[in-house]
C-alpha cells in the first residue's frame, strides 16, 4: 500500500466515480482502476461494489476511508507544522462561514490578519452540512455556524454571542413604518420570503408556530434553500423575512433593515467549531487562542 494508492481510492470514493475522480486528478482511468485493483489485492477484499450509477463503498472500504482521512488530515497538519519552524507565523488558515456569520467572522478575521499577515486565508461560504462534512475530513480548520452542534464529541465549541431574530425588510413592506417593533398580528397578509421549514436553524417553524397561535398563517410567497438567496429576495421586494439581526451588515448601504416582533425575544447563537481530534499547525492555533482556549 502506498501513498498515491490511497490519494486514488479516496478520490474515487468521494466522487462515487472512476471517471469523475480521474477529472479530478488530471489523471487517465486506466492508472486509478489498476492501483485500486493493486490495492484490493494486497488487502485481500473488496472495497468497492460497482453499480449502473458508479461505485459505491463496501463495509471494509468505509473503514478504509476513514482511517484514510485520518491518515490525510495528520498529514497536511504536518506539513504546514513543518513550514512554521524557522519561519515566523506563516501557514494557511481555512475558515468556513456560513452566510449569515460573514459580520461576526469578518471582525475576527481582520485582528488575526493584523498580528499575523503572513499567513494566507482561505475562506469557503456554504452550507451547514456541507462545510461540517468538510471540517470532520479536514479540509477546513474551523467552522462559524449558528448554535451549537448539540455537543458532539468530536468538536470543540465556543459560543461568540447572541444575536436576536429580527424581521427583516425594505420600508415598502414594513408593516408597522411607525413603530420600533412590529405586533406579530400585522403580519397576517404581508408577503414573506422564509427559509425552508427544514431549514437546520427553524427560524420558519418558529415564526410559523407563533403566527398559528394567533390564528393565521403567514403569507409566504417564497421559500429559500439558503440565507443569500433570501436576502436578494428581500431586497428585490418580494416580502420580508425573518433572520439574525446581524445579516443586514451584509448589505451595507441598502434599504434594508430589521425590526424584533413584539413579544418574540428569539436568538440565533453564532458558534465557533474545530476538531479536537486533529494537531494542528501554529498558524491555526494562533486563531483558535483568540477565543480564549490554550493550544
Amino acid at each position: 500500500m502506498n501513498f498515491k494508492q490511497l490519494e486514488y481510492f479516496v478520490a474515487v470514493a468521494e466522487a462515487k466515480s472512476i471517471s469523475k475522480a480521474a477529472r479530478k486528478l488530471h489523471v487517465a482511468q486506466p492508472p486509478i482502476s489498476r492501483q485500486i485493483a493493486m490495492l484490493e489485492d494486497e488487502l485481500k477484499v473488496c472495497l468497492f461494489l460497482r453499480t449502473n450509477k458508479g461505485v459505491e463503498l463496501t463495509e471494509a472500504g468505509r473503514s478504509l476511508y476513514q482511517q484514510s482521512q485520518h491518515m490525510f488530515q495528520n498529514f497536511r497538519m504536518m506539513v504546514d507544522s513543518v513550514r512554521d519552524v524557522d519561519a515566523g507565523v506563516r501557514g494557511l488558515l481555512k475558515v468556513g462561514v456560513v452566510y449569515s456569520n460573514t459580520p461576526v467572522v469578518l471582525n475576527y478575521l481582520k485582528a488575526y490578519h493584523k498580528e499575523y499577515p503572513q499567513v494566507e486565508l482561505y475562506i469557503r461560504v456554504g452550507a451547514p452540512g456541507d462545510l461540517l462534512d468538510d471540517l470532520n475530513r479536514g479540509d477546513l480548520h474551523v467552522l462559524f455556524l449558528r448554535t451549537p452542534t448539540e455537543g458532539s464529541s468530536d468538536f470543540h465549541e465556543k459560543i461568540l454571542g447572541e444575536d436576536p431574530l429580527e424581521l427583516v425588510m425594505c420600508p415598502e413592506l414594513d408593516p408597522a413604518p411607525d413603530q420600533d417593533s412590529i405586533p406579530i398580528e400585522l403580519l397576517k397578509d404581508v408577503p414573506m420570503c422564509l427559509l425552508r421549514s427544514d431549514d437546520l436553524w427553524g427560524y420558519s417553524s418558529h415564526l410559523i408556530n407563533e403566527c398559528q397561535r394567533k390564528g393565521f398563517t403567514p403569507n409566504t410567497v417564497c421559500q429559500c434553500y439558503d440565507t443569500p438567496m433570501t436576502m436578494q429576495l428581500v431586497q428585490a421586494g418580494f416580502g420580508i423575512s425573518y433572520l439574525p439581526r446581524s445579516i443586514v451588515e451584509t448589505h451595507p448601504g441598502s434599504n434594508i433593515y430589521s425590526k424584533p416582533l413584539v413579544g418574540l425575544p428569539a436568538k440565533s447563537y453564532p458558534t465557533l467549531l474545530w476538531s479536537s481530534n486533529i494537531y494542528y499547525a501554529n498558524c491555526v492555533k494562533r486563531f483558535i487562542s483568540m477565543f480564549g482556549y490554550p493550544t
